[in-house]
């Protein structure tokens, strides 16, 4: 059993060797900096104050040897050795972790795409910031889905389900599941969301990654935020886009600009092209820019690599939530 330390807050951690920081931390309903949880987005990265610690395998671009020099680690890939002290400034930062019922109040299905608006019981209390996520509790398994309802609308979450054969909770929804029915989530989860700043942002989503999205243009709209924003949304085919209607509207009310990509259909008004060839045709300088992604594994590392090779951006404004497969 080894021991950490988080400071400033002198948060006390005992962590078996099994056992990686982050997934400790959040046993014990700590909400420590994280998003997709298997080394590959950096939203983890902290730095270690002393002691030592071992790496499971990690994406080297978001943890560079030079980091690993300086003293950072990632909480997701981290075993510590003996007694470990670590810097995580605002580790008690944010909302409670909870584990909370939900009825089923409405699912829209189209194509291959499921909306789920989960009512919260009236006498609790679930906060969570614009770009978090929730563990849906089905059959003793936990799955991942973001919320994409604002934080303004406190009485009730939205999810979005894509349908994936064999998938335990998209099976579930597409098969089983009713309106009305009772849920079971945990959350909120993870540390994508706003910065307190006024740089300019670019979004970049593919596929589902439009949910936080939605999320965080929602607040932004509700709470009058105004700041440059382009947005690009990916997907193979036209009819994967989904609430499109909605999405027109947040633009023509915060006035960002929209590109649709498509990189394997063509449609007037949209682009063809992958949605990191899109950002690097039009864009040559990001160094000033905030850069939020969601969706695609892929999409994400690629994007990270030209944003801040290339194009100049500043790592620490890279803010992303990787969707990576669900496993048995």
């Amino acid at each position: 059993m080894a021991k950490v330390t988080i400071v400033p807050e002198n948060i006390e951690l005992s962590i078996t060797d099994e056992e990686s920081i982050l997934t400790n931390a959040l046993v014990q309903k700590l909400n420590l900096p994280h998003s997709c949880k298997s080394g590959t987005c950096g939203a983890c990265k902290c730095k270690v104050i002393s002691g030592e610690i071992r790496l499971d395998p990690y994406n080297t671009s978001v943890l560079t040897d030079e980091e690993k020099h300086q003293g950072y680690t990632l909480l997701c890939r981290a075993h510590p050795i003996g007694e470990v002290t670590l810097e995580i400034p605002h580790a008690l930062k944010g909302f409670p972790i909870k584990t909370l019922p939900a009825r089923v109040e409405k699912i829209d299905k189209f194509n291959d795409m499921a909306i789920l608006t989960l009512r919260l019981p009236p006498s609790q209390n679930f906060g969570f910031y614009a770009g978090q996520y929730i563990d849906i509790l089905t059959n003793g398994k936990n799955r991942s889905y973001s919320i994409a309802s604002s934080p303004t609308s406190p009485s009730t979450i939205e999810v979005h389900v894509r349908y994936h054969k064999g998938g335990v909770f998209s099976e579930y929804v597409w098969n089983e599941l009713k309106e009305s029915q009772i849920l079971r989530f945990k959350g909120p989860l993870g540390n994508f969301q706003l910065s307190e700043t006024n740089l300019p942002i670019l979004m970049v989503c593919t596929g589902t990654g439009f949910a936080p999205i939605k999320s965080i243009l929602e607040y932004m709209a509700a709470n009058n935020i105004k700041r440059e924003l382009h947005m690009y949304w990916g997907n193979r085919m036209f009819a994967d886009y989904y609430m499109l209607d909605l999405l027109n509207n947040l633009q023509q009310k915060m006035g960002f600009k929209l590109t649709l990509c498509l990189s394997a259909d063509k449609k007037d008004g949209c682009v063809s092209s992958w949605v990191t060839q899109a950002v690097e045709n039009d864009f040559n300088d990001l160094s000033g820019y905030e850069v939020y992604a969601c969706g695609n594994l892929n999409m994400i590392e690629d994007l990270y690599e030209l944003a801040s090779g290339n194009l100049g951006l500043i790592r620490q404004n890279f803010f992303s939530d990787a969707f990576t497969p669900s496993v048995g």
